[in-house]
């Protein structure tokens, strides 16, 4: 009898702690680590066969949008708290990629990383403000901060160029391998070819991040906040430190994606980093589908993609022209798809499925397998 009061106990504490350590791993099963090997696979394997620049430079500016907003979903959807003001962080990371990428010349290595503690920083900043509100209060208070961001970002034209935006080629060599000027196996590849696998590598890296984050005590503390923060605090979680901690991450995560942007885009403007993109940046979370892994990617890949085809291909769509007023016809104009899509984006999710793209896939098989696994059947 001894004996077996001895054995309970150590098979149920080794079964607690194998259960532990398979819970902080990112593949739990075989199809799991299957379809992360074949992602980075397509990393390498999408823009060393695709030559369209056009296709290269859309999959980087949704790889941009789905770092953005992968940062605004830690804040909005797992611990709940609404923001506009993500933009400005973007922001804050593209001047700090041309004061340190560009003017100070700094290597990639050095340059990239700062754009993210830049953003993190400013989100440490303006976070106790924002967190002391709730709802249309805080919605209001992130509206404010962008007009903030946008008369710094405009009367400091030794970085930004004020309003003219300003030019920038930040180096993107990391020791051995340059991805503005690749070679692999003897073979030269373009800049958009070297940013693309630069970009997603760094999607992926958030992504893996962020799931590894959601099973820790703090990834459970921002779930247990956004449920029921009442609860929460009884239960002994520092609510303000949690909502803190997940702004700050959100602000470096937006810093990040600002970073990758100038490098793409080697030009920035004040006027990018307003209202439009902060709306844009939570359509992408909620289309997506807020607190799911992949949904910043599919909200990316459906919200920012659609107007950017549309333009590129209006000729060949029926009733988009550039502009309706001298023909007298009737149709959409190409400059107004991007308003018509986020508006149906928003009303056939919020009709059919709230809880975003990324939970319609997954209940139809498509991600089940690589969906962040919920308790208590939420």
């Amino acid at each position: 009898m001894a004996v077996t009061e001895l054995v309970k106990p150590l098979t149920s504490d080794r079964a607690a702690s194998r259960g532990r350590r398979d819970e902080s791993r990112l593949c739990r099963s075989t199809g799991q680590r299957i379809m992360l090997g074949l992602a980075l696979l397509l990393i390498f394997i999408i823009p060393l066969s695709v030559g369209s620049p056009f296709l290269l430079s859309l999959g980087g500016t949704i790889g941009v949008y789905a770092i953005a907003a992968i940062g605004l979903n830690v804040l909005s959807g797992h611990a709940g708290q609404i923001s506009l003001a993500q933009s400005v962080f973007v922001g804050i990371g593209a001047f700090t990629g041309v004061a340190l990428g560009s003017i100070a010349e700094l290597p990639l290595l050095l340059w990239l990383p700062a754009t993210a503690v830049g953003g993190g920083l400013a989100a440490a900043i303006v976070a106790p403000l924002t967190l002391r509100l709730k709802g249309v209060f805080q919605i209001v208070l992130s509206l404010g901060l962008i007009f903030v961001g946008n008369y710094i970002f405009v009367n400091t034209p030794f970085i930004t160029g004020g309003n003219a935006g300003i030019s920038a080629a930040p180096s993107m060599s990391l020791g051995f391998v340059d991805f503005g000027n690749l070679m692999i196996g003897g073979m030269k590849y373009t800049y958009e070819q070297g940013l693309f696998i630069l970009v997603w590598l760094c999607v992926a890296a958030c992504m893996v991040a962020v799931v590894n984050m959601h099973r820790t005590r703090f990834g459970r503390s921002m779930t247990a906040i956004r449920e029921a923060e009442t609860a929460a605090q009884i239960a002994g979680i520092n609510a303000g430190s949690v909502k803190m901690k997940a702004f700050i991450i959100a602000g470096a995560f937006g810093g990040l994606a600002g970073g990758l942007l100038l490098a793409q885009l080697r030009f920035v403007q004040t006027d990018q980093f307003g209202i439009s993109m902060g709306l844009e940046l939570l359509i992408i979370a909620v289309v997506g589908g807020l607190g799911s892994t992949w949904g910043p990617v599919i909200g990316a890949a459906i919200i920012s993609s659609i107007p950017v085809l549309a333009t590129q291909y209006a000729e060949y769509i029926p009733f988009l022209q550039e502009d309706f007023s001298q023909s007298g016809a009737i149709g959409i104009p190409v400059g107004q798809v991007g308003l018509l899509v986020y508006g149906l984006a928003l009303v056939l999710v919020m009709v059919f499925e709230p809880r975003g793209v990324s939970h319609l896939l997954r209940s139809g098989g498509g991600l089940r397998s690589l969906a962040v696994p919920r308790r208590n059947g939420g």
